[in-house]
């Protein structure tokens, strides 16, 4: 069990400390861990890769203080979020339990968010910025100083709590020092205030965003953006801000989302129950379609 091994952790996210609401999803991870060995599915945390269709691992990670489940299959773990959208399913008010961490300073994923605001006036505009070793990969800088000269001096950028000094130097260089703010400060007091949010598919500041009613775009380079932590729930929260609450309740309550909350769902473990039973069913379908070649060996012949 991965996600509160204090060693593990030391190695993801050092000396930062989780969010205590976090704490009730260790129950969630290990019954969800003890149901994929009773299927015989192997289980990862926080990664993202790209399995077979008949994907041999389900990945789980935090999401806005719910337990997340997917595939390791872009395919479908893509489709599982269109399917959990046309359940006919029990619509729950995971909209209203978004906006009441916010409200109770319950939406950062981290302990001791700094809440001096005193030197940084609220701006319009917000880019929120993933770690250290994301943004050169996943950030179009392009795109950053598109916005930078479409909005000037009212706009914040928002680096991520575990950023290193140099990066934080290098957007100062960039985008002017007063333009960013510090790593530690509450992200979701500015969130609040703003109109438009600049975020990633790697993001769950993104649902925060959308259930607020803010405009929401990406900062994202294209290349590979399938293979973001969250780009599967992000995408269709983009391309469903006209009836954004409607789109959250209604998919997130489905067991098919792999979203699954003990706070707001009535039966945590038959949810997860029904979500392992309908992925490998699901991917049953494409048994045998796609073999993996197996390792050749020196004396192997070459075919």
């Amino acid at each position: 069990m991965e996600m509160f091994n204090r060693r593990e952790l030391d190695k993801r996210i050092g000396h930062l400390k989780k969010n205590k609401k976090l704490e009730s999803l260790e129950q969630v991870e290990g019954y969800f861990i003890r149901r994929c060995t009773e299927a015989g599915v192997e289980f990862s945390y926080d990664v993202m890769a790209d399995e077979m269709p008949y994907f041999k691992t389900l990945a789980y990670t935090e999401f806005a203080t719910s337990f997340y489940i997917q595939p390791l299959n872009v395919k479908l773990r893509y489709a599982q979020m269109i399917d959990a959208y046309a359940d006919n399913c029990e619509v729950v008010d995971y909209s209203s339990y978004l906006i009441e961490n916010i409200m109770s300073k319950n939406a950062n994923k981290y302990q001791d968010r700094n809440s001096k605001f005193d030197q940084y006036e609220p701006k319009d505009n917000i880019v929120i910025l993933p770690g250290s070793n994301k943004v050169k990969s996943n950030i179009c800088l392009n795109r950053l100083k598109f916005l930078a000269n479409k909005h000037g001096n009212n706009m914040y950028f928002k680096p991520h709590p575990i950023t290193t000094h140099q990066i934080i130097g290098e957007l100062k260089d960039f985008f002017g020092d007063s333009n960013i703010l510090p790593r530690d400060i509450d992200m979701y007091y500015y969130l609040q205030k703003a109109n438009n949010v600049y975020t990633t598919h790697i993001s769950e500041s993104m649902v925060y965003a959308a259930v607020l009613g803010k405009k929401i775009e990406p900062i994202d380079v294209w290349n590979n953006i399938q293979m973001g932590s969250f780009y599967c729930i992000n995408n269709h929260l983009l391309d469903n801000q006209h009836d954004i609450k409607n789109y959250i309740n209604k998919c997130f309550s489905s067991p098919k989302s792999g979203i699954i909350n003990p706070a707001v769902d009535k039966n945590w473990k038959e949810k997860i129950d029904k979500y392992i039973e309908y992925i490998l069913k699901k991917r049953e379908m494409y048994k045998d379609w796609f073999i993996a070649e197996p390792k050749k060996s020196f004396n192997s012949p070459i075919i």
